[in-house]
């Protein structure tokens, strides 16, 4: 078969494809309306705060330094963190320590976790100081 038959043959079949699609009975969709403008949304609801009802799973997994430790936290209720830094400080109310089950008083020193902008879940959870053995 010559070179210029085979061209004709495809340029036929390629003919017949633009005048099958150009039959295509495709009726236009109607013009859309703009939608009314939303509105504002909700202000962001805070973020779950341990409260001390539900038993979280609580491990330390280091003491990177003498002010931190890197505890691994899962609640299903406030969250899971795999690595999270809390740091030492003076609890401001009394609570129980979430690693030992200990009460701890007022000005006692804790470990609390870290927040860096928004608080974790986990922000009302403390550790008594004298409870970590690293």
């Amino acid at each position: 078969m010559s070179e210029r038959i085979r061209n004709e043959e495809l340029a036929d079949v390629w003919r017949r494809t633009v005048v099958a699609i150009g039959n295509f009975d495709v009726t236009p969709e109607p013009a859309k309306t703009p939608r009314p403008p939303r509105r504002a949304r909700r202000s962001a609801r805070p973020a779950a705060c341990w409260d001390g009802r539900s038993e979280p799973t609580v491990r330390v997994l280091d003491k990177p330094t003498a002010q931190t430790l890197t505890v691994s936290w899962c609640d299903a209720r406030t969250g899971h963190y795999g690595y999270q830094t809390w740091r030492v400080n003076i609890a401001r109310r009394a609570g129980q320590c979430v690693l030992t089950g200990r009460s701890i008083r007022a000005g006692e020193t804790v470990y609390c976790p870290r927040a860096n902008g928004t608080p974790p879940g986990n922000a009302g959870a403390m550790i008594v100081a004298s409870g970590v053995d690293i």
